[in-house]
């Protein structure tokens, strides 16, 4: 198999579980390219060579492969499946969220004599 990436830097690893719906018509609304992908596989293996491309399009952070061309070719005098798909992104990913809330109060504690003081602070406003 080969994976040719996108250099894009908005890629990012998805979290587990991936969930990878396979197309054979481009999807309406919005899509990201992420991944070329090409297979060669035996006849009797179809199953096992879509679920490699779901396996390389979920690696990709890809939720879905779009089938360009299943046909078959000659691999060193044998006759094997070749697929040809890219791993799309569908629609508008959700924002990557933060591990570490912000959090709410913070005791200051100067130097010298002056008494700790509290802060207040609000997660959403800008610094």
């Amino acid at each position: 198999m080969r994976v040719v990436k996108d250099d894009n830097p908005e890629g990012s690893a998805p979290l587990r579980p991936c969930q990878v719906e396979i197309l054979h018509e481009p999807p309406a609304g919005k899509t990201r390219e992420v991944a070329t992908l090409k297979v060669d596989g035996a006849p009797a293996q179809h199953e096992n060579i879509l679920s490699l491309l779901r396996r390389k399009a979920c690696e990709a952070g890809a939720n879905a492969v779009l089938i360009k061309s299943m046909g078959k070719t000659q691999v060193e005098g044998v006759k094997v499946d070749h697929v040809e798909a890219v791993a799309l992104v569908l629609g508008t990913p959700k924002p990557p969220t933060d591990p570490s809330p912000a959090p709410k109060t913070i005791t200051v504690t100067p130097d010298g004599p002056a008494a700790p003081k509290t802060i207040t602070v609000d997660p959403g406003a800008s610094p």
